[in-house]
């Protein structure tokens, strides 16, 4: 099977509850291996939320991707959520402190300038 036939193809959890669709996969070409799968988990037609699934909780793969483990997909739209919010605080933080190390250099250079001028 190729790695492109995987893509769109029906995740179901052990429970054979559908949990979305497989967006990616993560192939290591040094080893021929899968490391994992990332699956859409669609809330409705205009959002949706990914998980990544390790290749080792996947138990089959035929005309769906069958994992080994059971996936609440509610709880796992929630973490998607939370993780995808809690990335935009870290990057707001970032973006805060270059804004912070840039105030602070501007008054560096302007304490050099009055002490070259002195």
């Amino acid at each position: 099977m190729k790695i492109k036939q995987l893509l769109g193809m029906l995740a179901l959890d052990a429970n054979a509850n559908e949990v979305g669709k497989i967006d990616d996969v993560e192939f290591d070409s040094e080893e021929g291996i899968i490391n994992s799968m990332t699956i859409i988990l669609k809330k409705n037609i205009i959002s949706s939320n990914k998980i990544e699934v390790d290749f080792e909780d996947v138990k089959s793969i035929g005309d769906y991707v069958l994992l080994d483990k059971e996936i609440n997909k509610e709880a796992a739209i929630e973490e998607a959520k939370k993780l995808k919010e809690d990335s935009e605080v870290v990057e707001a933080e970032i973006v805060e402190d270059e804004e912070a190390v840039a105030e602070e250099a501007e008054e560096e250079v302007e304490e050099a300038a009055e002490v070259k001028i002195e």
